[in-house]
């Protein structure tokens, strides 16, 4: 990923903006659902392996739950991801990442001790269908930093999660690439909810 890492990610456009405040607006009823909400609990307890009364409780502390909403806009079907091309270097998955990722949108879920810090990669065909692509999201909370990165499929077949982390720990609460060679595009935003401790990060492919 040489020739893109170096990259900086641009500022959003008012547009761009709109699109992803939809987005975390959905985010946020998927996680203020009951249902959805001791799902996380249950399965933070599993992971920790901790009872569900002392899963809720941390949430009250200094648990941090994050719901991610992603958005596959690049009209030429399914985007896939694979455990290999996911990483996380803080926190842990509470519901898995969409996979595939079918035009529209899909959810997931994470939670963490005072962070989360997560990258996933997904594949794809370009809007053209000349060239398979690969589409990479990374994200830090409560720190509130985003990356983002997209381009021809070659350029992610050999990752560097350590690069990635340093570029993630580079970004801000939101940003945006676009890749001239390939036409493809993604960009996504953070938000958040001081009173309950829950993140909320948002993407969109193209």
């Amino acid at each position: 990923m040489a020739t893109i890492e170096s990259e900086r990610n641009e500022e959003l456009s008012s547009e761009q903006k709109a699109r992803l405040d939809e987005v975390i607006k959905q985010a946020e009823l998927s996680l203020q659902s009951e249902e959805l909400f001791n799902q996380s609990l249950a399965v933070a307890a599993e992971k920790e392996y901790i009872d569900h009364k002392a899963a809720a409780a941390k949430l009250l502390g200094n648990y941090i739950v994050v719901a991610g909403g992603l958005v596959n806009n690049t009209i030429n079907g399914s985007l896939t991801t694979a455990t290999d091309i996911q990483h996380q270097y803080a926190g842990s998955v509470l519901i898995d990442y969409p996979n595939p990722l079918d035009p529209g949108s899909g959810n997931f879920s994470m939670g963490g001790n005072g962070s989360v810090e997560a990258a996933v990669v997904y594949f794809g065909t370009n809007r053209n269908r000349d060239q398979d692509c690969a589409w990479l999201l990374g994200f830090r909370v409560p720190q509130m930093e985003v990356y983002v990165v997209c381009g021809p499929m070659t350029n992610f077949n050999n990752l560097d999660w350590g690069e990635i982390k340093i570029n993630i720990e580079r970004g801000g609460k939101s940003g945006s690439y676009y890749d001239k060679n390939t036409g493809t595009q993604i960009y996504a935003s953070l938000a958040s909810d001081p009173k309950t401790s829950r993140y909320f990060v948002t993407a969109y492919f193209y």
